[in-house]
């Protein structure tokens, strides 16, 4: 019992840090806790995925009833509800797709796959300035949108949807960037709507696996409530928070995770499995190759705007000087 409940606490304390992280950029937390549950826990593909969807419900629902509680307040209703019109039955056609594979490491290669790219992606997530929100707010209009942008926006739900529930990670991944580029919300709003339409696609997806026989509860209930935690955290500290330079920390790290889910050093190194230390080494070893030349490639960018900055300011500088000997 004093075993299960050290565990328990472990599970809702690591659930505070990653609930914190993914209510300030509006993504559901399974990118985290999938791997975590089929890592540490050993929990099937089929259980991990659909546990980490609780858990992405849990903090959904938190972090939308602080985002709601905020001045002003940041949740846009409309664009939320019509986003969920497609989330909600791509989540329940995500957890059939899952369950019609039987192969254990054929998901788990999927989940790697497919998550590889998020995590890579918030490698090099951008800043972006600050504007006033309550301006943006008030002047948002969804009618302005063409019909072009709403049919765009509804399939994006829909794979948002799909991702949910093959993958347990709350959707928010793909949902953000519709909410932010296709209908056009400043992006503090589109965190906190891709944690309202969560609670929609969350539920229909989480609705499946019980119906399915999926969910651990003792895990989903640990990792809930640390959820619950961190998102009236995370959703706090959102607006005052260099959120960039956290996707890009926590994007390094976690491709470590899914090099290992995806036992890429196993099969490398160790084929029979017979030794943790080389199979963790050459994990080790992948990881170095995938994000030294992204961590090289950035590098490189980071100079060159450094460079493109600092020549759109000499020849302004230049000018001050002559007008000055003049």
């Amino acid at each position: 019992m004093q075993e299960m409940v050290m565990i328990a606490a472990f599970i809702a304390i690591y659930a505070i840090g990653v609930g914190t992280i993914s209510s300030m950029v509006g993504i559901g937390g399974g990118i985290f806790n999938t791997p975590l549950l089929m890592i540490i826990f050993l929990l099937s593909a089929q259980f991990a995925p659909a546990t980490a969807l609780v858990a992405a419900l849990f903090l959904a629902i938190a972090s939308s009833i602080s985002y709601w509680l905020q001045n002003p307040r940041p949740i846009i209703p409309k664009a939320g509800i019509f986003l969920a019109v497609t989330t909600a039955p791509g989540s329940i056609i995500g957890v059939m797709l899952r369950t019609l594979i039987s192969d254990d490491y054929v998901l788990r290669l999927i989940f790697g796959i497919s998550l590889m790219p998020v995590a890579i992606k918030m490698l090099f997530a951008a800043k972006r300035e600050k504007g006033d929100i309550a301006s943006e707010l008030a002047a948002y209009d969804m009618s302005l949108l063409t019909q072009k942008r709403l049919a765009l926006s509804l399939f994006g739900g829909f794979i948002g949807g799909v991702s949910a529930g093959l993958l347990g990670i709350g959707g928010g991944a793909v949902i953000v960037p519709v909410l932010s580029i296709l209908m056009g919300l400043p992006m503090h709003a589109a965190v906190a709507t891709s944690m309202f339409t969560m609670m929609v696609t969350a539920s229909a997806g989480t609705a499946m696996n019980w119906i399915s026989g999926f969910i651990n509860p003792y895990y989903a209930i640990s990792l809930g409530i640390g959820m619950v935690i961190g998102g009236q955290i995370g959703s706090r500290l959102a607006p005052r928070v260099n959120s960039v330079q956290l996707k890009r920390i926590f994007g390094l790290i976690l491709v470590f995770p899914l090099v290992k889910m995806m036992k890429l050093g196993q099969m490398w190194l160790d084929p029979m499995g017979t030794s943790i230390l080389i199979t963790t080494i050459g994990d080790i070893i992948i990881w170095l190759c995938i994000v030294t030349p992204i961590g090289l490639l950035r590098l490189y960018q980071l100079r060159k705007q450094s460079r493109d900055l600092l020549e759109t300011v000499s020849p302004s500088e230049s000018l001050v000087s002559e007008s000055v000997d003049t």
